[in-house]
């Protein structure tokens, strides 16, 4: 033992080691790990000796037990994990085995939510069985359709049994608690803007984007596997390019909520070739019986997105239209059919389709700056509204599924309630009884 250790009582033939340092008045344990050739340290958070030795006991079994199943003693942080994990997961796509964009969304789950809750710098085998219990009691809370929680669990099972486990980080796949999904949780979706969200959000998008309300000081919303956000100070070129990507955020958030795009991998993939607008002669829109000349976009979803190829109408020409005389007006350059249309203009991605990670970022802002907080909203959240919309406008759900790229079935399966809540007038009519019974003739 090092000359700075004070005291030490040695248990055990000397395996386990319970010591004072000469500058403390703390016991610590210290165990050697043959395996991994390494000494396990820790403090036993006690003055007291008697107290110290039963810790360091206990400690000591524990060890002994994670030995004895082979499970690593000195294992990785969550962080380091989910790093190992991402690339483990690119394999598989490389493979042919999953889809890059399952992979992406299980990514953005893992970084984002999960890691957020219990910090990238935990232990992975430190994370209890009854953390996962209170973690997943805070989840139902907080999510509007259970089987997004099931979803989120099968991703955690993977994470634990393909990575964890098969390189003896941790023993085990944790229990899960179970849970019930009844008909009503899987049927019945609230996780999207309700009219007066969707209105109060369009209306803050119009200042949000003005270069006036940008600062130069760009604080982030708590997320992306950080407890709180940071402050940046920007520099010139900084603060024009956050004010570039407000309004392609503005563009982008318009259009998705008027044609039910997936975002972000189907909306950012989208070159000005892709891009078609016609005038088209609406009637009975806005509540009016006039005629209403709209720009009506058409829109080519390319063969490698998650339903292949497919061609999405919506009323959403107009945003194109403004987006593109705005890289015009903005920075005297006229996009090419292939250019994306979603492009960064400044920084070292010039030229290059808007990043993900500053959308992500934008959004969580754009959500807490907008005070949209009934649930915590997610981009898909605009593709919810989309189809919903399109059912209460009494628009054929064979065609909404068309459009968003969807099976009929999935529609009808999670927009069910919204088609019987359309149906209300109809559910209630009620005929003339009194005229039946004056009209019918005794013989």
């Amino acid at each position: 033992m090092a000359i700075w250790v004070g005291e030490k009582i040695e248990l055990f033939e000397g395996e386990l080691i319970v010591f004072k340092r000469a500058n403390s008045p703390m016991w610590y344990m210290r165990v050697y790990v043959k395996k991994e050739s390494k000494h396990y340290q820790k403090s036993c958070k006690t003055k007291s000796k008697y107290d110290a030795i039963d810790f360091a006991k206990r400690q000591y079994k524990e060890l002994q037990q994670k030995v004895a199943k082979d499970e690593k003693v000195f294992t990785i942080t969550l962080g380091e994990a989910l790093k190992a994990y991402d690339k483990q997961e690119q394999e598989r796509v490389n493979r042919g085995l999953i889809g890059a964009t399952w992979k992406y969304q299980k990514e953005v789950y893992m970084r984002t939510t999960f890691a957020k809750y219990f910090d990238v710098s935990t232990q992975v085998n430190q994370i209890t069985e009854r953390d996962i219990e209170e973690y997943v009691n805070q989840r139902m809370d907080i999510l509007k359709r259970k089987t997004t929680l099931k979803q989120e669990i099968g991703i955690l099972k993977h994470f634990w049994r393909t990575y964890l486990v098969k390189n003896g980080f941790v023993y085990q796949v944790p229990l899960f608690p179970e849970f019930r999904i009844r008909r009503g949780d899987s049927a019945k979706r609230e996780d999207t803007f309700t009219l007066k969200e969707y209105e109060k959000l369009y209306k803050f998008l119009r200042e949000w984007v003005k270069e006036k309300n940008v600062s130069n000081v760009r604080i982030a919303v708590a997320g992306y596997a950080n407890r709180s956000g940071s402050e940046k100070k920007m520099v010139d070129w900084e603060r024009k390019m956050e004010c570039h990507r407000r309004v392609m955020m503005r563009e982008l958030i318009l259009i998705c909520a008027n044609t039910g795009i997936r975002v972000p991998k189907e909306i950012t993939s989208l070159t000005w070739g892709d891009i078609k607008v016609r005038k088209e002669v609406a009637t009975g829109r806005y509540n009016t019986k006039k005629n209403v000349e709209e720009l009506i976009a058409l829109i080519n979803i390319g063969s490698n997105q998650k339903t292949g190829m497919r061609v999405v109408t919506g009323v959403a020409g107009r945003y194109f239209q403004r987006l593109k005389q705005y890289y015009r007006d903005t920075f005297d350059y006229n996009p090419t059919d292939k250019d994306f249309v979603f492009m960064d203009m400044l920084g070292r991605n010039q030229g290059k389709v808007f990043e993900r990670h500053s959308f992500y970022r934008l959004w969580k802002e754009l959500m807490f700056s907008a005070k949209l907080n009934r649930i915590e909203f997610s981009p898909y959240s605009l593709r919810g509204f989309y189809i919903t919309q399109s059912i209460l406008n009494g628009i054929d759900l064979l065609l909404i599924a068309k459009n968003c790229g969807n099976s009929l079935n999935t529609i009808m399966k999670h927009y069910e309630f919204i088609k019987m809540e359309s149906q209300t007038k109809d559910l209630i009519k009620r005929r003339n009884i009194q005229e039946e019974i004056s009209a019918e003739v005794i013989i």
